[in-house]
């Protein structure tokens, strides 16, 4: 087993959280997880760590968390908590474009299009999670030989 990072899902959706989870336990990649369902339950974990929570490795936020986008939230985390050293990938719906490009200019390190497969979120995870280990800049995120996805995994430059 690899090193373990801590990775902090906010997304609005109970059933992306939970196919998400159930994929991180079937690729082997030690990841501690935690959940958020919104972007105040993601502002509370935030405030609760150092004490009772760890600090994230990796967020993975949902371009749209109900009543706020991950934009709201990438603000929040960058420019208000001056919170810059951790990686952030957007895992959305939407096509990248122009969208991509608004996740990149607020802070986020990766622009991913939702998994229409079980076994293409399972590679995600996995090439997230080497790309994380092998310390590559965001932007240089290598894809998993087996995924071959039409423009779902956007690096920033």
């Amino acid at each position: 087993m690899g090193q373990r990072l801590t990775l902090l899902q906010i997304d609005d959706n109970p059933d992306d959280r939970f196919f998400f989870k159930q994929a991180i336990s079937l690729t082997s990649t030690p990841f501690e997880y935690y959940e958020a369902d919104s972007m105040e339950s993601a502002a509370t974990y935030f405030q609760l760590h150092p004490q009772s929570r760890p600090r994230p490795d990796l967020v993975i936020l949902d371009y749209r968390l109900g009543l706020h986008t991950g934009l709201d939230f990438l603000y929040w985390l960058r420019v208000l908590k001056k919170e810059t050293s951790i990686l952030i990938a957007i895992l959305s719906g939407v096509p990248g474009g122009q969208n991509a490009e608004e996740f990149y200019a607020a802070g986020a390190n990766y622009f991913l299009s939702k998994p229409v497969s079980f076994e293409r979120l399972k590679t995600v995870i996995r090439t997230l999670y080497g790309g994380i280990i092998s310390k590559r800049r965001p932007g240089q995120l290598a894809l998993l030989k087996e995924y071959q996805p039409r423009h779902e995994l956007y690096g920033a430059d």
